[in-house]
């Protein structure tokens, strides 16, 4: 009797660990999809933000773009894990976020780390890995600078 408990113990912590991978891996991609959404509609009114380590200066319109990804996603993201790129009026892709009238779209790549051993091996090395993007045209807002 003690054997198939302990059997029956060590399956049942797998599916509870199985199960806590699961939430975590739907809890990051939830999160990334929000702050990209987040930073996507930021990006089409043309704003900037405020420096944080400069007061009084105001960080670039991409560099802003990624303050709200950082902001929004509470997740550790590199920031070769995020792309901005836009199609401006004559087709051509640009990178950045764009000007006004361009479709921008924001791009991240991000990789979750399985902990429960046995689901590990149904993943490649270094876990699961989704992207999530949003795409946007931005407003007519003043000026073209990126």
């Amino acid at each position: 009797m003690v054997t198939e408990a302990a059997l029956a113990s060590v399956a049942f912590a797998m599916f509870l660990f199985s199960i806590f991978d699961f939430c975590h891996i739907y809890y990051v991609r939830s999160m990334l999809q929000h702050a990209v959404s987040e930073a996507a509609r930021y990006a089409t009114i043309g704003g900037t933000m405020e420096d944080p380590l400069n007061p009084g200066q105001q960080l670039s319109r991409q560099d802003s773009v990624l303050a709200v990804i950082d902001n929004y996603s509470l997740v550790d993201i590199d920031q070769g894990d995020i792309s901005l790129t836009a199609i401006n009026g004559s087709g051509q892709q640009v990178a950045g976020p764009g000007g006004p009238g361009d479709v921008m779209t924001v791009r991240v790549t991000h990789s979750v780390d399985i902990i429960t051993p046995l689901l590990g091996t149904l993943f490649p090395p270094g876990g699961y890995q989704f992207s999530t993007s949003a795409s946007f045209r931005n407003e007519e807002f003043p000026g073209a600078g990126s």
